[in-house]
């Protein structure tokens, strides 16, 4: 089967860099028959040296509009935001057709952020490449990545010129897009037994007892890094029916929000998306009882009395405050609530993070329970809470978890 490449540039200001790099694809991928489709994502000038598969018109009447009235939209970004929508509408449509395999650009802030819009809209393992000189300095990777593989690569000069040392960086990215539609595997799966689980180092340890008991049982757990943007990942997959139930085994990302900590990111429907899609799920409170901070930024004087954790040379964990988990264990009960499908909680009385363990610093069973009973007030009583005497990297709880995992999915 024939497979393509979709590249998209604004073709006003990089169309000779995007014709180098269309034809530096279609020689590398030349053995395996790769065939190319160029999107114009311009709005001013007309394409300067080469001819786009699909026009800038076209991309406009994607997003229900014309390029006259996109060029009025009354500001920059507004122009920007509805072609971004047109070169997303294109994308999917050409991927529906299946003529999207791999997507690559090579732009600067406007003409990456549209490419990157459109590749965030394609599931996970098509070969997705940006080429910018926006990916470096004091920067969010949220903003090109979001919850996507996409492949970010600095490119050093901006994107104005086909020159010796230009060349090399637009070979690399010719590169490696081919170099992903080459290697890819097919890699078909079943949601029959996937099942999304959340993790921290804080939590590494019960994860790894948790994962060959769900194995033994015939399930394939998939682990996501709840570091702000892993959770949410997590939950868009299960948008996509990727798995059959959930163990969200670490919870921290829900209160990083509300403080504002290294690992907020998650947003406000973190421990809603599965309730309301009807998926199974147990749910734990790991890492709940800490925020992240920066050792480097400035810590509020009005949190001078928290107790603190050196989690590395670059990350202080700051031990939230009875009000903080009262407060918490309401937000968890209201989105739980929500719940269509078996939902239950694990909860080990022993501790929920590293230092929040019998010898560790931030260990304080009332505080923890504080969050406990204020979820046990406000919860649906058909939600079940088991509450098992060992800490959440303990053998003992991994394995509690384990058999109210299959209890709940029946």
């Amino acid at each position: 089967m024939t497979k393509t490449v979709v590249i998209i540039g604004t073709l006003d200001t990089k169309g000779p860099e995007i014709r180098y790099l269309r034809d530096k694809v279609k020689e590398q991928g030349e053995d395996i028959g790769l065939e190319v489709v160029v999107v114009d994502s311009g709005i001013l000038e007309q394409p300067a040296g080469i001819v786009p598969d699909v026009s800038r018109e076209e991309v406009a009447a994607a997003a229900d509009s014309t390029l006259e009235e996109i060029r009025n939209a009354g500001s920059r970004g507004a122009a920007v935001h509805k072609m971004t929508e047109g070169v997303r509408k294109v994308v999917l449509d050409l991927y529906s057709q299946g003529r999207c395999h791999g997507v690559a650009s090579i732009g600067g802030v406007e003409g990456a952020m549209m490419a990157c819009v459109a590749m965030e809209a394609l599931p996970v393992g098509v070969a997705k490449v940006v080429a910018t000189p926006l990916a470096s300095g004091p920067r969010k990777f949220s903003i090109f990545v979001d919850t996507k593989d996409i492949a970010i690569m600095h490119s050093v000069i901006d994107i104005l010129g086909v020159n010796a040392l230009s060349c090399k960086i637009f070979d690399n990215v010719a590169g490696a897009v081919v170099g992903m539609i080459e290697a890819a595997g097919n890699h078909s799966f079943s949601n029959e037994r996937l099942v999304g689980m959340t993790m921290l180092g804080n939590t590494t340890a019960g994860i790894m007892h948790l994962k060959p008991r769900l194995e033994a049982a015939g399930y394939e757990p998939v682990i996501f890094h709840s570091s702000g943007i892993g959770g949410r990942a997590m939950e868009d997959l299960a948008k996509e029916g990727a798995f059959c139930g959930i163990i969200d085994y670490t919870t921290n990302e829900i209160f990083e929000d509300i403080v504002g900590g290294l690992q907020a990111g998650a947003g406000p429907d973190r421990l809603k998306v599965a309730a309301r899609l009807g998926i199974p799920q147990v749910v734990c409170p790991g890492s709940t009882d800490f925020f992240d901070w920066l050792t480097s930024d400035p810590v509020p004087q009005e949190w001078n009395d928290r107790k603190t954790y050196l989690h590395s040379p670059s990350i202080w964990l700051m031990r939230l405050r009875r009000d903080e988990l009262v407060e918490l264990g309401g937000i968890f009960a209201e989105r739980l609530n929500l719940a269509t499908a078996r939902t239950a909680v694990a909860f080990p009385l022993k501790g929920t993070s590293i230092p929040n363990h019998p010898d560790g610093v931030f260990y304080d069973p009332q505080l923890d329970q504080a969050f406990l009973q204020s979820l046990k007030t406000q919860l649906r009583p058909e939600i079940e809470i088991v509450e098992i005497d060992a800490h959440i990297n303990d053998p003992e709880f991994a394995e509690a978890v384990a058999n109210l995992f299959l209890q709940v999915m029946g």
